[in-house]
């Protein structure tokens, strides 16, 4: 759904506009007081009833074709009346509300999350657009009776169009006569912010107290004590910084800041795990030890505030979870035979992420807490974080909670045991284009995957000083500099291999060669025709059948010196 996006904001800002029209509006505190009588309804008591933990039931299986899969018993109602009972929100106008939303839980707070694209739907009321009827705001829970549509490709009805999943059209919306339903999980109770300016602390527990519910979504009881252990930020930075060179290992940080640089990823000069660091020093409020077995908990930030809690809650979750499933690490020496190439770090980097992540939104869902607030200002004091970072590094950075959330609601559902998710830990993915395409990592057949090998370069140039993967995750960041995410995506999801290899040459000049292969001619060509201009790049003539692509760029023009003249004078960008 390409739309997910636009949907986001407008659910945003749904609090907003009540807010906004809420003191025009007549009736005891600027909202509209109404009348059963006021509504006729129709008797939908013999409809079938649709409940937002149905709707919940849709399963995303493809980051990439946004391809979404329905369970049975929602397609079954597809084109009938069916009840709901739900809370209103404005989609065009909070005077008349003729097209609306209806979500589990009343929408009156600028600063909780908005609810999930599943757990919202579009309303139509009426049969006759012309229709100049003004439908009122409901405060109240409604009940809502309609004809269901599930956005199907192609649909051209209203709500598919507009991008919902979900729809409800001829629509009569009344107050709901029944027992109020209880607010949704995941929306803080009025006053209770746990996100913007005035950031209400949340109730203490103890760390024993809170291993305790972590390890029951988690489905993993520790196998050792998890120690809670306070630290200076001083320490904090120590051990954050310790963590990383461990990740990230000597023989590759050199060349990974060049390259990254190279492609406009990485401030030139810098070193790798120095701004890795520092930017995440600007989130991080705990660290899980590589062993599972300690915490260590930053002491100049509120134990209350709602963000160090859902911080917390993930870095327990990382702990359980390493000491079932122990970090593959290594020292500089041993570390290239544990992990192949950066796509397959990243990859298992992602899956971890994901199972922190989705804990952490279930923890916040069942306690109201917003998963969408900001970190103590006590922390963006100590640590404002490095300049001049370009965007894209901070997309590459953030795929890790983008496809690993993803792929772990996939295979654990969205509700399921995380416990599904056991197998993946032991076996994990080896590239990021199976996060992105889950199916492909269950069925090695979907898919033909052409790594390039590491003596790729062609035998007239010099050895290259350093080598390793982009990734598909590392490709669609490339491409965000100059396109969306969603056209990037659609750019790189035929990607099958790539390899990128640095040269240091004289006077601080360097080259980079990047070799991407794909699925097809017709895939290759688009992105190459895709690649922009850039004064020292070099997009090399395709060969017909090849289904590679290769691109030469340098610090300055000076550094194609050392191409061939036939690659010198290859365009600056991808031309048709």
């Amino acid at each position: 759904m390409k739309t997910k996006v636009g949907i986001f904001l407008i659910l945003t800002g749904v609090a907003a506009a009540i807010y906004h029209y809420r003191d025009h509006l007549p009736g005891a505190g600027g909202l509209l007081k109404l009348n059963t009588s006021d509504f006729d309804g129709e008797s939908s008591s013999a409809f079938p009833e649709l409940s937002f933990t149905m709707l919940d039931g849709a399963r995303p299986l493809d980051l990439f074709e946004m391809a979404i899969e329905f369970p049975e018993t929602l397609r079954e109602l597809d084109g009938r009346r069916v009840r709901l009972v739900g809370f209103m929100a404005p989609f065009d106008d909070l005077k008349n509300m003729r097209r609306c939303m209806i979500v589990p839980s009343y929408v009156g707070c600028n600063f909780c999350s908005p609810p999930d694209l599943s757990q919202v739907v579009f309303v139509a009321q009426g049969d006759d657009p012309d229709d100049e009827t003004t439908f009122p705001f409901i405060e109240e829970a409604c009940s809502v009776s309609g004809t269901f549509r599930i956005s199907r490709d192609g649909s051209d009805r209203t709500g598919a169009q507009l991008g919902f999943l979900y729809s409800l059209e001829d629509a009569v919306i009344s107050p709901y006569l029944g027992d109020g339903p209880a607010r949704a999980p995941g929306h803080a109770t009025t006053g209770v912010h746990s996100s913007g300016p005035n950031v209400v602390p949340i109730p203490s527990i103890s760390p024993e107290a809170l291993v305790e519910e972590v390890s029951a979504l988690l489905g993993k009881e520790p196998l050792s004590p998890i120690s809670f252990i306070p630290v200076s930020p001083e320490r904090f930075r120590d051990i954050a910084r310790d963590q990383l060179e461990l990740e990230y290992f000597d023989s590759g940080r050199a060349g990974r800041a060049q390259a990254f640089a190279l492609l406009g990823l990485f401030p030139e000069g810098e070193g790798w795990v120095d701004t890795i660091h520092d930017l995440q020093l600007t989130r991080a409020t705990a660290l899980a030890s590589q062993s599972g077995e300690e915490v260590h908990l930053l002491n100049t930030v509120p134990e209350s505030h709602p963000y160090v809690r859902l911080w917390l809650v993930g870095e327990i979750a990382a702990a359980l979870t390493r000491q079932y499933f122990p970090l593959r690490t290594g020292d500089s020496s041993s570390r290239d035979s544990v992990f192949r190439n950066d796509d397959e770090l990243l990859a298992e980097g992602a899956l971890r992420q994901g199972i922190n992540s989705v804990l952490i939104y279930r923890y916040a869902r069942s306690r109201g807490i917003s998963t969408s607030g900001q970190p103590p200002s006590e922390l963006l004091r100590q640590n404002p974080g490095p300049k001049n970072v370009p965007g894209a590094l901070y997309h590459w950075l953030g795929l890790r909670r983008e496809i690993g959330p993803f792929f772990v609601d996939y295979l654990s559902g969205s509700a399921g045991p995380l416990a599904r998710v056991d197998p993946a830990l032991e076996e994990p993915p080896l590239t990021t284009m199976e996060l992105f395409r889950p199916r492909w990592y269950e069925d090695k057949l979907l898919w033909r995957p052409d790594p390039v090998p590491r003596n790729f370069v062609d035998a007239s140039l010099p050895a290259p000083a350093f080598t390793n993967v982009l990734g598909v995750g590392g490709l669609v960041s490339w491409l965000s500099q100059w396109y969306t995410i969603s056209e990037a995506k659609m750019l790189a999801r035929h990607w099958t291999g790539d390899r990128w290899a640095v040269w240091e040459l004289d006077a601080g000049e360097s080259l980079i060669l990047l070799e991407t292969r794909w699925m097809d001619d017709a895939a290759a060509q688009k992105f190459r025709e895709a690649i922009p201009h850039h004064p020292a790049q070099r997009v090399l003539d395709y060969e017909a059948g090849s289904r590679r692509v290769r691109i030469f760029r340098g610090s300055s023009e000076a550094a194609l010196g050392m191409l061939a003249p036939e690659d010198q004078a290859a365009p600056h960008k991808g031309i048709p």
